[in-house]
């Protein structure tokens, strides 16, 4: 494979080097758009520019990827303190659990795959910022001065200003885990706007863009997307669908674009957030939340979650049959709400079609559905009164829950995994695949009397878990059944279970 075109190139155990003959308008190195990412090597300081992408640590657990912010002020002077960009959901307390009073979070710089001796390591102070609603962007305040890091050689990433969202050549520099060595990687390809909502579990994003570069892994999140002349950083990376597969999609860790309703599935592509709107957030070096930008108090919040909102559901039998529905039971921190359901994500921004007000108290809510397959939304808003007039703050706070509508085929048979053991007792594994694998109902019952096919479904035991049979019960037989997770069964299974 090409990884340059040189005039004088130099591979070296999986590492780039740059070669004097490259323009210096490529900080790619002359590295093919969708080539295998490179392991960077730094020993000579050839990537001292990339010293400040580093690897956040919560205690000693690796973590995500983050950029030292280039703030300082109009004379070029460091005046306040230094700050991280990363990603919304590498926070603590967002996806994974707040920090304790004992723990602590690090970020280590230098993080080059032949410079451990020499990483830089500094202390996380506090999340200035986040927004995992509308993007997936954080800023983090270091308890070091921008002032100290340039002063130990660090050097801070600036963040590109107006840019044009098109499709534009970048470099991800990141460090992503689950691979043979740890250090930055440097990947090249083209990064383009969706032009569809980004719809992943119950998190629906207006925008995002996407790109297909190589090595981008768990550990990847809040690694910087690059200009390719500039070093510029234009986006953060959030998501991918590496490893997914077509019957996750929608759902966590399986992205999808939906344009008007429609589903697009996008295999190996990775996700970021346009980084340009977060310049507005310093001043004179200093953050500050006198910016629209990096300020969001929202009108309204849901404070309790009995039922989480319908995600998935099927189309009716026939003709004849209810309308398929979207339920959930919640409470929200306003008394009232007012709810619509839309097929672009977009219109639950606009007053347009809203039902009155509602009791937002332990509210249950029970709405049909249109029968067009793909993507409908849940659109709710917290209200005061219902003289609550529909300002910008509360249209942008609503509540956005995505629900597929997909035609009614056969649910998948469950998916066991027999094992005997060494001591003669069966232990079976079910398979679990959001959607189309939500738990699994099982009976046993004599082999000799046991007709799965007679078993009623209330005799059933629903479980996610493994389920064991000891020897003195064989033989018996193995009645299940899956559901997904629309609450639909499939046809039952029947497995012996005996010694041999």
């Amino acid at each position: 494979m090409t990884l340059y075109q040189l005039a004088t190139s130099c591979l070296i155990t999986g590492a780039l080097t740059l070669s004097t003959s490259i323009s210096a308008s490529d900080l790619g190195a002359g590295l093919a758009n969708g080539a295998d990412a490179v392991l960077l090597e730094n020993r000579t300081g050839n990537y001292k520019h990339w010293n400040g992408i580093g690897k956040i640590f919560w205690n000693d657990d690796p973590a995500c990827t983050a950029s030292l912010l280039d703030t300082r002020d109009a004379n070029n002077l460091a005046t306040g303190p230094a700050y991280l960009l990363t990603a919304a959901h590498c926070v603590p307390g967002v996806i994974r659990r707040p920090l304790a009073p004992d723990e602590k979070a690090t970020v280590k710089f230098n993080y080059f795959t032949d410079t451990s001796a020499s990483y830089r390591s500094y202390g996380i102070k506090d999340t200035l910022w986040k927004d995992f609603q509308h993007t997936d962007l954080a800023i983090m305040e270091l308890d070091a001065t921008l002032a100290t890091l340039l002063k130990d050689g660090i050097s801070p990433l600036r963040l590109a200003s107006d840019w044009a969202q098109d499709a534009t050549d970048v470099l991800i520099v990141g460090a992503p885990g689950r691979l043979a060595q740890a250090g930055l990687r440097l990947a090249a390809c083209t990064q383009e706007a969706t032009a569809a909502a980004l719809v992943e579990g119950d998190r629906v994003y207006p925008s995002a863009l996407k790109n297909r570069c190589q090595d981008i892994r768990p550990g990847s999140s809040g690694s910087p997307v690059l200009d390719r002349k500039s070093g510029e950083i234009l986006s953060v990376v959030s998501t991918s669908t590496y490893g997914a597969t077509a019957d996750e999609q929608c759902f966590d860790n399986a992205p999808c674009e939906v344009k008007n309703g429609n589903i697009t599935w996008s295999p190996d592509t990775h996700y970021s957030f346009a980084a340009d709107q977060v310049r507005s957030c310093f001043n004179e070096g200093v953050f500050t939340h006198t910016s629209s930008a990096c300020q969001f108090d929202p009108a309204f919040k849901v404070t309790e979650l009995e039922y989480w909102p319908t995600q998935y559901v099927a189309m009716p039998k026939d003709p004849g049959s209810p309308d398929p529905a979207l339920n959930a039971q919640f409470s929200l921190s306003t008394p009232l709400y007012r709810f619509k359901t839309v097929r672009d994500a977009m219109d639950c921004r606009s007053p347009r079609n809203y039902s009155g007000t509602l009791d937002a108290s332990k509210a249950v809510l029970d709405t049909p559905l249109s029968r067009d397959a793909g993507m409908h939304y849940l659109c709710v808003i917290g209200v005061e009164s219902a003289d609550t007039r529909p300002t910008a703050t509360l249209m942008k706070s609503a509540w956005i829950t995505p629900v597929q509508l997909v035609e009614r085929t056969p649910v998948r048979m469950p998916e066991p995994t027999l094992t005997l053991g060494a001591d003669w007792n069966y232990s079976v594994t079910w398979r679990y695949l959001i959607p189309t694998h939500f738990g699994t109902l099982y009976y046993s019952g004599p082999a000799a009397d046991t007709d799965c096919s007679k078993v009623a479904i209330a005799d059933f035991v629903k479980t996610f878990d493994d389920v064991t049979f000891n020897a003195e019960q064989l033989p018996l037989m193995l009645c299940s059944r899956n559901e997904d997770l629309g609450g639909r069964y499939s046809k039952v299974r029947s497995d012996l279970l005996a010694l041999p």
